[in-house]
């Protein structure tokens, strides 16, 4: 039986994009200054199941980011590893920006990682 109203699943490409959004808005909704994000990796640990996701955020500053589930709104988990970025770091929002999600990413440039 065919039904209009049901909905197709996504594609695991279609929700590592959705969460590399959902990651990118949380890094410009918590840190000051971020220009460009670029996702270098995306992946599971299938001893965990957590998702980790590596990237590079205005050419020079590497973070991590993990969830324990693609496609919920679980946490996203967030490290910087400023040795590997020469001492270089995100500034933390004093008060975390909740306002819409377009006019946060409008100046920002995302590059995405693809599988």
């Amino acid at each position: 039986m065919f039904s209009l109203n049901h909905q197709k699943e996504k594609t695991l490409e279609e929700k590592m994009r959705i969460e590399q959004d959902r990651m990118a808005l949380y890094l410009v909704s918590h840190y000051e200054k971020v220009e460009k994000i670029e996702f270098t990796s995306f992946q599971q640990n299938k001893l965990t199941g957590t998702w980790t996701s590596n990237a590079i955020v205005n050419d020079e500053i590497f973070v991590t980011f993990s969830v324990q589930n693609l496609m919920t709104e679980d946490e996203i988990g967030f490290g910087q590893h400023i040795s590997q970025s020469n001492g270089n770091k995100l500034i933390e929002r004093e008060n975390p920006e909740v306002i819409n999600s377009d006019s946060l990413m409008s100046n920002i440039t995302v590059i995405y990682w693809v599988r």
